[in-house]
């Protein structure tokens, strides 16, 4: 383009330059000005500012959940004691005629391959317990490598599937614990109830099935519940456990049962096991045919490590955990298991004593300072 002056002068190019120039200083003292706000508001971030949350530390427990079905309440006239698994008669301590009370001992069978059963699946659970403890620490040290990139994303994918087996060997293993030790356990038959000895069904040295009719007793009057539990909750289910039944007719009132007796076989068509309970103190109010609730105490687990549900945020399409270390979030994505109520068991990746957040996660991240207040 040509510039004139009023004269019709062409103007010279240092005029020219001159405005460029200053077009130019402005746009760029612009771009500084706006560079300075973004660094601003990037230094604002939840990095840099303290977060206040709620902890909780973990600390070994006992833990009993518990197992909710809906029945139906029946009538209670006789009730058939059966084996839980098949041996051979050791010892039978009642006589038909015999007045016996809930919890006294009936009979026995030869607990030596129960026993020996148990001892197997004890080691083996201490086996796949040093396997889980050593995969996990090899993923802990190799996403340490990671981080500073010293190892391949494929050894660091090696170290979590090798985590993933060993994390599903172990649960294996405490399944087969517990069922052993239960087996152990169902050798000893005890009375679930105060009654009558109507039927002795065995005698002493006496081979018999699993679900053969041991002893038969009747009983003077009374109420059960008729119930069916999962595959999954009959293994955490034993005869003479606690349950609390609520009946749907009388929403306002609760009566205590005991387990009496466990199927030993499911429904063909549902997949479901039986569960007999047996009133302790029914009252008028209470009829045969009533629908009802049953909430049944689960065999307790000792040594665990418990997890709220609460403290799992989600991260980066995962689920984990913050830890306060010195007053810094940590992150962390343990190998958990299901199945206690909001409460999640701990099979590796966080240890006793550790302080985890449970509340006032939104702003947490790797590294962001934690004020902790213990909930």
């Amino acid at each position: 383009m040509r510039i004139t002056n009023k004269h019709g002068r062409q103007l010279n190019n240092s005029c020219q330059c001159s405005g460029t120039i200053r077009l130019i200083t402005v746009c760029l003292t612009a771009l500084l000005a706006a560079c300075g706000a973004d660094e601003t508001a990037t230094s604002n971030t939840p990095d840099d500012t303290e977060v206040t949350v709620r902890t909780v530390t973990l600390q070994p427990t006992t833990w009993q959940g518990n197992v909710t079905s809906f029945g139906v309440i029946e009538a209670l006239e006789e009730v058939s004691i059966a084996a839980e698994l098949s041996g051979t008669v050791k010892a039978v301590y009642v006589d038909e005629g015999d007045e016996v009370s809930v919890g006294q001992l009936l009979l026995e069978l030869d607990p030596r391959k129960s026993e020996l059963a148990l001892t197997q699946a004890s080691k083996a659970l201490e086996e796949a317990k040093a396997q889980l403890d050593d995969a996990s620490q090899k993923l802990a040290r190799r996403s340490n490598l990671a981080a500073s990139n010293t190892i391949s994303v494929e050894a660091l994918d090696s170290a979590k599937v090798a985590l993933d087996s060993a994390s599903a060997r172990y649960q294996r293993a405490v399944a087969a614990h517990e069922l052993a030790q239960r087996h152990l356990e169902d050798t000893r038959i005890y009375s679930p109830a105060n009654g009558q000895v109507d039927i002795q069904a065995v005698e002493s040295g006496e081979p018999v099935r699993a679900g053969e009719t041991l002893v038969t007793l009747q009983l003077s009057g009374g109420l059960r519940m008729q119930t069916w539990v999962s595959e999954t909750d009959v293994l955490l289910l034993y005869a003479g456990n606690a349950a609390t039944i609520i009946a749907s007719a009388l929403p306002g009132q609760s009566y205590p049962a005991t387990i009496e007796w466990l199927g030993v076989a499911a429904d063909k068509n549902t997949g479901n096991y039986p569960v007999k309970l047996l009133l302790n103190s029914p009252d008028a109010q209470l009829r045969p045919g009533m629908t009802a609730t049953a909430t049944m105490q689960t065999r307790p687990v000792d040594d665990v490590l418990i997890l709220p549900e609460q403290a799992l945020v989600d991260r980066a399409r995962r689920k984990v955990v913050f830890v306060v270390e010195e007053g810094v979030a940590r992150m962390r994505e343990p190998v958990l298991a299901t199945g206690l109520a909001n409460h999640l068991q701990i099979l590796a990746g966080l240890a006793p004593n550790e302080e985890v957040i449970v509340d006032g996660h939104a702003f947490v991240v790797e590294g962001s300072a934690i004020t902790a207040r213990q909930r």
